[in-house]
């Protein structure tokens, strides 16, 4: 009879043993990820110019520092954008008649522009530069 229960018993505590096991492994945290730091995406110009790790990225995307028209803004608080579109964050709000470079006119309704009297880089819509 002894015999009997030996296999039985042995065999629910390896089951128990292995469930337990499992749900201590499944509740452990995860070991924490280290980000991989950030390469630049300009060159030592866009550093020496002090300008922000999104400001060098608008102007990788410009392929140009030279101004293809200079234009003013039409009117108070026009927003300077991070990106093309009214659903993008705004780096300034700049006053009327805000004089602007035109870096590049996507002829879709924006522009990429630096605003020498901020010294920022950033978009904004053509239908509001004259």
């Amino acid at each position: 009879m002894k015999s009997r229960l030996i296999f039985p018993l042995f065999a629910l505590a390896f089951v128990s043993a292995l469930f337990f096991a499992c749900t201590a492994a499944a509740q452990a945290t995860p070991p924490a990820m280290k980000q991989a730091p950030m390469t630049q995406p300009m060159g030592t110009q866009a550093m020496a110019m002090g300008l922000s790790s999104q400001q060098r990225a608008i102007l990788a995307e410009a392929w140009t520092l030279t101004p293809q028209r200079t234009a003013r803004t039409g009117f108070t608080g026009l927003p300077l954008r991070n990106c093309e579109g009214t659903y993008c964050g705004e780096l300034a709000k700049m006053p009327s008649c805000t004089p602007v470079d035109i870096l590049v006119d996507d002829r879709e309704g924006w522009a990429l522009v630096h605003v020498p009297s901020i010294n920022l880089y950033g978009w904004v819509n053509t239908n509001n530069i004259f």
